[in-house]
């Protein structure tokens, strides 16, 4: 911490001459996390590593995001933006986090933020899940990281999915794109979705995949999760969401093969990559992945097409 985060956070023009004091707020691995407790209440202040345009954020839609998550009432307030920065200076609100069984108990409270957010009209920023791949692989070989071997392999994959879902497309609409379990906050009797760094127009498929995946679901969560946001499942939503599943892990894998180009942080980035991508393979070798392919290239809107 020290005098460092001290002069950052008095940059706040209402901090600048206040009484406050700074704790660090352990879990996350692309910024620096504090609390900052002033005049009485907790705010959470992230300081960012370096370069994290590359890691896919764009600060003006983390703000409107941020904002709109506040108003909608499933993120926290919003105080403000840390000056010379960007990013959100946020309320800390209570709660703790949960997984495996216990989280797919609330499962239904968080289909509920979701579908507000995705419902909350268009965002000015995207997050086109295909390109960002793309991206990641440029930007780490631009900065001397070489992108691994299993990259073409699974660019191949992507393309493949890409085209899959062309044939019968849905609108792109705000997604959070970064569903990790330290990103739900719950309480006895409220969730909280945190951290809007990586939100924009995505499909709707990657977000439920990115919630599945990262939150291990099972297979009947799987099922529940199809069921309480589209009404049902079907081969469409079933095949969309096992291929978004391979997305969300080729995004996070290279995701950290930038970083590992470009991050200060203690963080061993090299084997976070290797088992997110190692987990990307497993899953496009899976024996349904053809016909996924298949069955994703009919509507998922409609359940008369199966």
């Amino acid at each position: 911490m020290g005098e460092d985060i001290e002069a950052v956070v008095r940059r706040v023009p209402a901090w600048a001459n206040e009484l406050l004091s700074i704790r660090p707020l352990t879990g996350g691995i692309t910024n620096r996390n504090y609390v900052v407790t002033v005049g009485g209440h907790e705010y959470v202040v992230r300081v960012p590593g370096e370069r994290t345009e590359l890691l896919g954020i764009d600060r003006r839609c983390e703000s409107e995001a941020s904002r709109r998550a506040a108003e909608l009432g499933i993120g926290p307030p919003v105080l403000g933006e840390l000056p010379g920065i960007g990013t959100q200076i946020t309320l800390l609100v209570p709660g703790h986090h949960l997984e495996d069984a216990a989280f797919i108990e609330r499962l239904d409270d968080v289909v509920l933020l979701l579908k507000l957010l995705h419902e909350s009209g268009p965002l000015g920023g995207n997050f086109p899940i295909h390109r960002v791949v793309e991206w990641h692989a440029r930007d780490a070989s631009s900065h001397g990281a070489i992108p691994p071997p299993a990259y073409e392999r699974l660019h191949q994959e992507s393309r493949h999915i890409e085209a899959a879902f062309a044939i019968s497309p849905t609108p792109a609409i705000p997604c959070h794109n970064d569903l990790l379990p330290g990103n739900v906050l719950f309480s006895q009797d409220r969730v909280w979705l945190l951290d809007y760094e990586y939100a924009g127009m995505n499909d709707v498929f990657f977000d439920l995949a990115n919630l599945s995946v990262n939150c291990n679901l099972t297979k009947d969560a799987d099922e529940q999760l199809l069921t309480l946001y589209f009404g049902g499942v079907t081969h469409s939503r079933w095949a969309r969401l096992q291929l978004m599943k391979v997305m969300s892990e080729f995004r996070e894998g290279m995701w950290a093969v930038v970083q590992q180009a470009i991050s200060t942080l203690d963080t061993d980035f090299v084997t976070y990559a290797d088992e997110r991508l190692r987990n990307c393979e497993r899953l496009a070798s899976s024996p349904d992945f053809r016909q996924w392919l298949s069955d994703a290239r009919r509507n998922p809107l409609f359940v008369d097409n199966e």
